[in-house]
């Protein structure tokens, strides 16, 4: 009796675990401050669902569990995200001390212009993304503990390339409309924690972004993006050097 109440407790078990739903993807996600997961359907291992960043709608989002992974201590995910703004596919691990996240594809101006518009700028052209990866460290991780004031999850490393069309900008300054155009622009991430963009022919650099460990990031303008932004910043400083600095909490 005893061996048959086991063998039946298993079995749920085993019922309970291959049929947990879609939803439970959600305690997962909770660390992750704006990411939220509406109408899911399927189960835990495979399913979909349509994804909110920062209450910005960014498309319907499909996962299938990788099983191997288990092998090496940590969940993961393949991940697709499909809308009419963009296309991505790519990976996401979750370990006891990190989230790893890894995607390539494409996102349109109108996809990127939902977040810049309360910056009050707007941009053309897609933004490709390749083989970038995004490492977040949870607060309990001992790297993140040791940061004062640690957000649930911080960047811990970042890997990758982003490159932009180019195309005509608008961004509103102290209340007055610019304008200008932009060369193709290429990102570099991996050095650290920051990020230099430069001309996807040039080599002096536009912005230069650094993801604090605090979960801010912070983004300086050069002198030669003012120029090309057609509003060219007063004094001698050369066209290399940051002349405008701004920080954002993303975490």
């Amino acid at each position: 009796m005893r061996k048959t109440f086991l063998i039946g407790t298993l079995l749920v078990l085993l019922f309970v675990i291959v049929f947990a739903p879609a939803g439970l993807l959600r305690t997962l996600l909770a660390p992750v401050e704006g990411v939220n997961l509406l109408h899911p359907s399927g189960t835990l291992w495979q399913g979909e669902a349509e994804l909110y960043l920062a209450e910005h709608a960014a498309g319907l989002i499909q996962w299938g569990f990788r099983p191997a992974a288990l092998l090496r201590g940590y969940l993961e995910y393949q991940l697709t995200l499909t809308g009419p703004d963009q296309a991505l596919d790519g990976n996401v691990g979750v370990s006891p001390g990190s989230i790893r996240l890894d995607l390539e594809g494409v996102l349109s101006s109108r996809f990127l212009n939902q977040w810049l518009a309360p910056y009050d700028i707007g941009v053309s052209g897609d933004v490709t993304l390749r083989e970038v990866g995004l490492l977040l460290l949870r607060s309990g991780n001992e790297a993140a503990a040791a940061v004062p004031n640690q957000p649930a999850l911080a960047p811990g490393e970042a890997s990758g390339t982003l490159t932009w069309a180019g195309g005509p900008v608008n961004y509103r300054l102290s209340g007055q409309e610019y304008r200008g155009s932009l060369p193709p622009l290429v990102a570099t991430l991996g050095e650290g924690l920051e990020v230099y963009i430069y001309p996807d022919e040039g080599q002096t650099p536009l912005l230069v972004a650094q993801m604090l460990e605090n979960g801010f990031v912070k983004i300086g303008v050069t002198r030669l993006l003012t120029k090309l932004l057609n509003n060219p910043w007063p004094g001698s400083d050369v066209d290399h050097e940051v002349v405008l600095e701004v920080e954002e909490q993303i975490f």
